[in-house]
């Protein structure tokens, strides 16, 4: 019986590989406020929906660098600084960020927020940098 636990509990922790993701977050302006970043995993969750993993850290100026270990896969990236200290994204009346903001590929939003197809990538067994720069 142990015999059998152990054979499930490797093949769980094997199933799915780690793969590491640096997140290079550039055009950081204040180093006194926290960047808030979701990495997604499906289409269906972005943007309003629950992240894959959701995480904080403090804002360096000019670049921000976070490295996370995921399982392989296809994901995207979005980011928001929070320069008021509220631990929330801030919109002016036209639904348009307040605060700087950025997402995976640089990619475009144009009447709405980016598309996942712009904003994906493919992490394998290589290391992978998704580097983009806040929007302001």
């Amino acid at each position: 019986m142990k015999t059998f636990v152990f054979l499930l509990v490797l093949i769980a922790a094997t199933s799915s590989l780690a793969a590491e993701l640096t997140i290079k977050i550039k055009n950081v302006k204040h180093d006194d406020s926290t960047i808030y970043i979701a990495i997604f995993v499906n289409e269906e969750n972005w943007p309003d929906g629950e992240p894959f993993r959701a995480l904080s850290t403090p804002a360096e100026a000019d670049v921000t660098t976070v490295n996370v270990e995921i399982p392989e896969g296809t994901y995207a990236v979005s980011v928001y600084q929070d320069i008021n200290g509220n631990g929330q994204m801030d919109y002016n009346a036209l639904r348009m960020p307040k605060e700087p903001w950025g997402v995976s590929n640089d990619a475009p939003a144009r009447f709405g927020p980016p598309k996942w197809k712009r904003m994906k990538f493919d992490l394998g067994a290589e290391p992978f940098t998704a580097e983009f720069s806040l929007k302001h």
